[in-house]
């Protein structure tokens, strides 16, 4: 029995690993296409949530370091942790021109903290992912950086940070 479960246990690895590098595969040229462009901005990230869609859709978090670099035209939300990236399939690519971003309180569930959605086209599907570093300020510039590589904004961006007297 044990054999069993010790199986069917390493045949859900080996298939979830699969279906990971084939996507990966997929993937490659627009991967290669994107890091091969110059940083132009880096953030990390807080919190990264994925939209489930379905009757209610509800929000998954990305449970690992995260970070967004815009590259030229070109944005990557991925974890920092180049194993995890790679085995679980940590890393969305889009094209600015192709993603549209927006803001929203959504995915606090209860609290009211902001979030920018991005929405783009992964793996052939359209992903929604709701991105944000706790700090209010700085989603305005990611905002303003989003925006700057080309996506293309619904809505107002999210509120300016108050200047500072120093």
């Amino acid at each position: 029995m044990q054999y069993v479960l010790l199986a069917a246990v390493a045949t859900s690895f080996a298939v979830g690993c699969g279906v990971v590098w084939l996507r990966r595969r997929r993937e490659a040229p627009l991967r290669r296409q994107i890091r091969s462009q110059e940083v132009t901005f880096r953030m990390t990230l807080s919190e990264v949530k994925v939209e489930q869609p379905g009757v209610w859709p509800r929000w998954l978090a990305l449970n690992s370091f995260m970070a967004l670099f815009v590259r030229g035209d070109g944005i990557e939300i991925s974890s920092t942790i180049p194993p995890v990236r790679v085995v679980a399939g940590m890393e969305y690519y889009f094209k600015a021109n192709e993603t549209f971003i927006g803001v929203s309180q959504a995915p606090s569930m209860v609290s009211k903290k902001n979030w920018i959605i991005v929405t783009g086209r992964h793996d052939g599907k359209e992903i929604k992912l709701a991105i944000t570093n706790g700090i209010e300020g700085q989603l305005y510039d990611t905002w303003n950086a989003l925006a700057g590589a080309g996506a293309v904004p619904i809505g107002p961006p999210p509120a300016r940070p108050p200047l500072t007297m120093k």
